[in-house]
Order: structure tokens, then sequence, then C-alpha cells
């Protein structure tokens, strides 16, 4: 079953330290839990030739990382936010500019 990018990518993640792996080419994405490496490669590729049509730019690499939610609690409730995981994909070629204005 094939999966449209949209589905599988679900945000970049912009903090200090993926603005600082930006300009390395290392790009951070949040993606679907059960979204294995070449589906992740593939949805980035379909990305930048939607964003960036002119853009001549290849996936290298692709690592992820399993994310486990934390429990907060509060008095007596906890809350407990849901697992996620994230992606840092190498981008070769041209910089993309997913995390500008």
């Amino acid at each position: 079953m094939k999966a449209h990018h949209s589905q599988i990518i679900l945000k970049p993640l912009i903090n200090e330290k993926s603005s600082g792996l930006a300009q390395l080419g290392k790009y951070t994405f949040e993606v679907k839990r059960d979204a294995t490496k070449p589906q992740i490669a593939l949805a980035v590729q379909e990305l930048i030739a939607a964003l960036y049509p002119k853009n001549k730019s290849e996936v290298i690499g692709v690592n992820t990382l399993a994310i486990r939610g934390r429990i907060r609690r509060s008095k007596r409730h906890g809350s407990a936010p849901r697992d996620s995981k994230k992606a840092i994909v190498t981008i070769g070629g041209d910089a993309l500019d997913i995390f500008g204005a």
C-alpha cells in the first residue's frame, strides 16, 4: 500500500538543534510511528519535487529515532502524551528553505 507523503511526514521539527543541522544539509521531521526508512526517503523526495520543482536535491540517508512520551503528573492525575518518531534526513544538492519564513 503506497501512502502519500503527507501521510508519512507529519511536520518539520524546528528547534535550535535542527536549525544547526539544517545548515549541514540535515533536516528533521516528525513521521508516522510505523514508517520505514525507505518510505521516509521516498516521501521526502516527493515533498522536494512538489515544493521545489527546479531544485536538484536528492535524499542521501535517513536516520530515525523513536521518541517515548513521558508521563506528566499533576496532583493525583497523570497524562501520557503520545509516542512519536523522528527522522533526520540528509539531503545532498541544493539547500532547501523548509525552515525559513
